[in-house]
């Protein structure tokens, strides 16, 4: 890993909703966000924006296609490089590397601003939807910076195919492997080569900060099957 401190640090970062309330039931939802990440980098929303049209605004999202400004108006250049992301019922994950100064934080405000309006107003609700504060753990190494990748798109992802999978260990490693493969709301296909989304930092970005062995496709598929056949037998503890 190279320039990781000063105005390149990169961080996992983690935002909760409050009470722990299921913000990504529906798929609905997860859509919005997943467009949100790419309004919010970029610029902010445009307005008047039909559910119909999210569909295929994240559609090209996720196949690296142009988005049209009468979807999102750019303002400027990213804020953040995101590595790795994922939407879990209720908070998501991020490993980003800021692109301006402070531009986590400026992002990470405004994604979860912006998501609670339309989701206060779909659901006809009050108030904050996330916690005052989102959690920032700074990556120092190449290790943990391998450990964080695969935290957030293996290991997250899993707590929504098998709530305690963590203490009891997978029932099925198989069926846990072909939920990753089609679970579209996380980084994890883009890991294995499956897509190519929009929302992904560009190949000269990830070789910074990820491994060679966690960028390459068959290597990272090969240790996904291994990972999972040995939580199918020995379960372990993953902790936040």
């Amino acid at each position: 890993m190279r320039n990781i401190s000063g105005e390149n640090q990169p961080i996992h970062t983690i935002s909760r909703a409050i009470e722990e309330k299921r913000i990504f039931n529906e798929e609905s939802d997860c859509l919005r966000f997943i467009f949100q990440i790419y309004a919010t980098n970029f610029g902010k929303p445009a307005y008047n924006i039909c559910r119909s049209d999210i569909v295929k605004i994240v559609q090209a999202i996720f196949n690296n296609e142009e988005i049209s400004s009468k979807f999102v108006i750019k303002e400027h250049n990213p804020l953040v490089h995101i590595l790795d992301f994922a939407l879990v019922v209720n908070h998501s994950h991020f490993y980003l590397v800021p692109n301006i100064h402070n531009g986590i934080a400026i992002f990470i405000q405004r994604l979860n601003i912006g998501f609670a309006k339309y989701f206060n107003l779909k659901y006809k609700r009050r108030g904050a939807l996330f916690g005052s504060r989102y959690r920032a753990v700074p990556i120092k190494d190449q290790l943990q910076s391998d450990t964080v990748s695969r935290y957030i798109s293996v290991i997250n992802p899993l707590d929504i195919f098998q709530p305690g999978w963590r203490e009891n260990g997978l029932k099925d490693w198989e069926a846990a492997l072909d939920f990753l493969n089609h679970y579209r709301f996380s980084s994890f296909l883009d890991k294995i080569g499956a897509r190519k989304s929009k929302i992904i930092a560009p190949p000269e970005i990830l070789d910074q900060y990820l491994s060679i062995s966690s960028q390459n496709t068959d290597d990272y598929k090969e240790f996904v099957e291994e990972f999972l056949k040995e939580r199918f037998n020995f379960p372990q503890f993953y902790l936040e």
